[in-house]
C-alpha cells in the first residue's frame, strides 16, 4: 500500500509540473535572417509569457547551450567575444531575451533558439536560421603579371586570383580590343582561373582584365589587369614599287617591315648581280633606286632582307622594263636611215616655203588691192554729194564800248556784221564784215550798263 501511494504522489508531482510548463507561451521567436560578415550586428530577441521567478533562461546554437541568464558559459565560443546579453520585463506577464553580437564572424552561421526553464522542464522557441555572407578582402581579385617578353608561338599562362570564401565570388577573364570593346575568355566561381594560349603576332600590346564580382554584394566590382602583352616576332617584309618600269628611267623599290623588336638590317640582293654603281640605298637601307633601268634588267629579281633579334625575313619582287616609243621603232642600216632624214627635211623645207608664200600674198591683197578698192568706193561718193550753201551768211556781233573822255555822258553801240557771196564752187568766197557805230546818251551810265 505505501508503495503504490507513493507512486501515485509522484504522478501527481508530474502532471503539475506539466500543467504549469504548458501555461509558458512564446510571443515572439527569433527570426531568420542573413548578415555580412564584419559589417553588421546580429540581434535576436524572444518575448514569451506565463513565466515565474523561478524560471530560468538561456540561447542555444546547433543545440549547444551559450547563455545562462545574462552570463555567458566559459565552454561556449562566445565567451572572449564582445556579446551583449540580456532580459527584463515587458509587462507584468511577458518578458524579452536578448542576444546581440556586435562583431560577426563567418563562424556565427547556424541554428539559434531561445529556452525557457520552469520547474526541471523545458519550453524551447522556434529555430532561427543565421546566414552570414562574406566578403573579399581588399587586395583581390590578384593578376600575376608576365615580365619578360613572350616569342610567338610560345605558351603564354594567364592568371588572376580570387579569396575562397561564402557565397563564392565570380571571376571573370576578359580582352581589350583596339576599338576598346572587351571580349570574355573566361567566367568562373572558382579561384584561382588560369588562361593558357600561344602566342600570335596579334596578341602584342594585348591588355587581359580580370574582374571580381560576389553575390554578397553587387555593388563590389574590382578589376586588375595583365599586360601589356610583348609578344616579340619576325619582321614582316613587303617591297613596294611601280610595278612597271620604263627603260632609261630611274626605279624606286620601298622595303617595309612589320617587326618587334624593330629591324636592326636591311639587305638588297639582285640575281642576276647587279653592278653596285647602277644602285643607291639611303642611309636606313629601306629605299633603294636603281639610276637607269636598261630593258636587259626585265625579269630581274629584287630582294630584301629584314633582320632582327628573332630572325630574318625575306621578300622578293621581279621587274618588268619595257622600252620607250624610239626603242619600239623597227632597226634599219645606216644607209636608210640618213636618206629618211634627208627626206624628212626636204619635205619640211617645201612646207615652210609654201606657208612663206602663201602669207606673201595676203599682204599684197591687204596693201594693194584694198586701198584701191576704198579710194574708188569715196570718189563716187563725193560726185553724188551737193553741199548747199547760203547765198547771204549773217553772223552778227553787237558789243559796247567804255565811254570816251569827252563823252562821259554816252556809250557806243558797235553793231558789225559779216556778209559771204559765193561765186564758184572752185573760187574762195569773199568775206565782207560791214561795221557801224552809234552813241546812246545815257546821262547816268557808268559805261558798262545800258538803261532800257
Amino acid at each position: 500500500m505505501n508503495i503504490i501511494r507513493y507512486v501515485f504522489i509522484l504522478f501527481q508531482l508530474y502532471f503539475v509540473k506539466r500543467i504549469v510548463a504548458t501555461s509558458t507561451e512564446f510571443v515572439y521567436h527569433p527570426q531568420t535572417k542573413t548578415v555580412i560578415e564584419g559589417t553588421t550586428a546580429l540581434k535576436l530577441t524572444c518575448v514569451f509569457e506565463g513565466v515565474d521567478s523561478e524560471s530560468t533562461f538561456s540561447w542555444i546554437k546547433n543545440g549547444v547551450t551559450l547563455t545562462n541568464g545574462k552570463d555567458i558559459l566559459e565552454s561556449s565560443p562566445y565567451f572572449d567575444r564582445n556579446v551583449f546579453v540580456d532580459f527584463g520585463w515587458l509587462t507584468t506577464t511577458s518578458i524579452y531575451y536578448k542576444l546581440e553580437i556586435s562583431n560577426v564572424l563567418y563562424s556565427d552561421s547556424g541554428e539559434y533558439a531561445c529556452v525557457v526553464n520552469q520547474n526541471g522542464f523545458e519550453v524551447k522557441s522556434n529555430t532561427a536560421y543565421i546566414t552570414v555572407n562574406q566578403l573579399p578582402d581588399r587586395t583581390y581579385p590578384i593578376c600575376e603579371q608576365i615580365g619578360s617578353p613572350v616569342k610567338e608561338g610560345k605558351q603564354v599562362n594567364l592568371r588572376c586570383e580570387g579569396e575562397v570564401i561564402n557565397p563564392p565570388i565570380e571571376l571573370q577573364l576578359s580582352r581589350s580590343m583596339a576599338d576598346n570593346q572587351a571580349v570574355t575568355i573566361l567566367n568562373k566561381r572558382t579561384t584561382p582561373i588560369i588562361n593558357s594560349f600561344v602566342a600570335n603576332r596579334v596578341d602584342n600590346n594585348a591588355i587581359f582584365n580580370c574582374q571580381l564580382t560576389t553575390p554578397a554584394n553587387t555593388s563590389i566590382v574590382r578589376t586588375c589587369s595583365i599586360g601589356p602583352l610583348n609578344v616579340w616576332y619576325k619582321p614582316n617584309v613587303t617591297i613596294q614599287h611601280a610595278g612597271i618600269s620604263l627603260s632609261g628611267r630611274e626605279a624606286i623599290f620601298i622595303c617595309q617591315a612589320d617587326a618587334n623588336p624593330p629591324v636592326v638590317d636591311f639587305t638588297w640582293q639582285f640575281d642576276p648581280p647587279l653592278n653596285i654603281e647602277r644602285y643607291v640605298i639611303d642611309d636606313i637601307g629601306q629605299v633603294m633606286r636603281i639610276l637607269k633601268v636598261d630593258i636587259d634588267n626585265n625579269g630581274l629579281l629584287v630582294k630584301c632582307i629584314a633582320e632582327n633579334t628573332v630572325g630574318h625575313v625575306t621578300s622578293y619582287v621581279i621587274m618588268e622594263v619595257i622600252g620607250n616609243k624610239e626603242d619600239d621603232k623597227p632597226k634599219t642600216n645606216a644607209i636608210e636611215s640618213v636618206n629618211e632624214k634627208q627626206a624628212e627635211k626636204k619635205s619640211i623645207s617645201l612646207s615652210v616655203l609654201l606657208a612663206v608664200v602663201s602669207v606673201l600674198v595676203l599682204v599684197i591683197v591687204f596693201a594693194i588691192i584694198v586701198p584701191v578698192y576704198y579710194f574708188c568706193i569715196c570718189s563716187k561718193k563725193e560726185e553724188n554729194v551737193v553741199v548747199a550753201q547760203p547765198e547771204v551768211y549773217f553772223e552778227p556781233q553787237d558789243r559796247l564800248t567804255l565811254p570816251l573822255p569827252n563823252k562821259r555822258n554816252s556809250v557806243l553801240w558797235r553793231r558789225s556784221f559779216g556778209a559771204q557771196v559765193p561765186t564758184d564752187r572752185d573760187v574762195d568766197a569773199m568775206y565782207l564784215e560791214i561795221q557801224s557805230e552809234h552813241y546812246i546818251f545815257t546821262p547816268d551810265s557808268r559805261g558798262n550798263t545800258l538803261p532800257y
